[in-house]
């Protein structure tokens, strides 16, 4: 069961204790109804991973450590090692909070990450909300949501072969590359990311303006799929814009199997800058 911190100093501490080992605060309030889940998924988690830590802190009580750890919505669970958070996750997805939870585990191991064959960067494509993300000139009968799943489903196009992934992070990522596996024929060939930009529509796209361009070939497609992006240009990425021109088959539609982002979370909060404060019990 998690521990409630019941005084500011009792924070600290816990912010202490996570130079040794994983802390997972969940940020809640009486009143929210998803928080009562997030009681039920960190009942079990406690019996699963006997080396993390959990504790829970009231937002309204505890409104000054909240708004420090840039708290706006609950619930909000946040994940620290080495009195910094490494990650964060929104509402009560049990699969995001496992996958934080063992990503913050695999980090602390001495082995070098790797994720799709990239060293030094972590698949974080867990920070993906799935609900805010959207694509343009999909077949709703394939939507987008297939390429977050580890099945054989797939987003296709409608009513030509172009398409716009809108894909929004629950916190600012560095993004070194992305990973795309698709059928070779219907696959996307001709790629703009546009870093920042919620706004782009097809014309938009067409006209310019990218982060980067990218071309895929068929061969590395087969190599694996992972393109590396300008990381300069990717450091503190909330939302990023994937418009697709055309396929490499010249089919009138165009299809993927997956999409997965590399890189890491940016550290948003250095939690040595927490002050004990006033003592909040009652």
């Amino acid at each position: 069961m998690a521990v409630n911190v019941e005084r500011v100093e009792q924070f600290a501490q816990l912010i202490n204790e996570s130079m040794s080992k994983l802390v997972v605060v969940d940020f809640y309030s009486q009143t929210c109804a998803p928080c009562r889940i997030v009681d039920g998924i960190l009942d079990e988690l406690t019996g699963t991973y006997s080396t993390v830590s959990f504790y829970k802190v009231d937002v309204q009580r505890f409104g000054e450590v909240a708004a420090q750890c840039q708290i706006s919505a609950t619930p909000t669970l946040q994940f620290f090692r080495k009195a910094r958070k490494v990650n964060e996750v929104r509402g009560a997805n049990k699969k995001a909070i496992t996958d934080a939870i063992d990503a913050a585990l695999d980090d602390a191991a001495s082995t070098p990450k790797s994720a799709y064959g990239v060293v030094g960067h972590a698949d974080i494509t867990s920070t993906v909300i799935a609900s805010q993300s959207e694509c343009l000139n999909q077949n709703d009968d394939y939507p987008m949501e297939n390429v977050f799943k580890s099945d054989d489903a797939v987003l296709e196009s409608d009513v030509d072969e172009q398409m716009v992934l809108h894909v929004m992070f629950n916190q600012p990522v560095k993004l070194h590359s992305v990973m795309l596996r698709a059928p070779v024929e219907r696959a996307p060939r001709n790629i703009k990311l546009f870093a920042n930009r919620t706004d782009v529509g097809f014309e938009d796209a067409e006209a310019g303006g990218e982060t980067q361009a990218v071309e895929m070939t068929k061969e590395i497609y087969e190599s694996g799929g992972v393109v590396n992006l300008r990381y300069v240009r990717f450091q503190n990425v909330h939302s990023l814009s994937i418009f697709i021109e055309d396929n490499l088959g010249d089919e009138d539609v165009t299809a993927i199997t997956q999409l997965a982002f590399i890189g890491t979370a940016v550290n948003t909060a250095n939690m040595s800058d927490i002050r004990q404060g006033e003592d909040h019990s009652h």
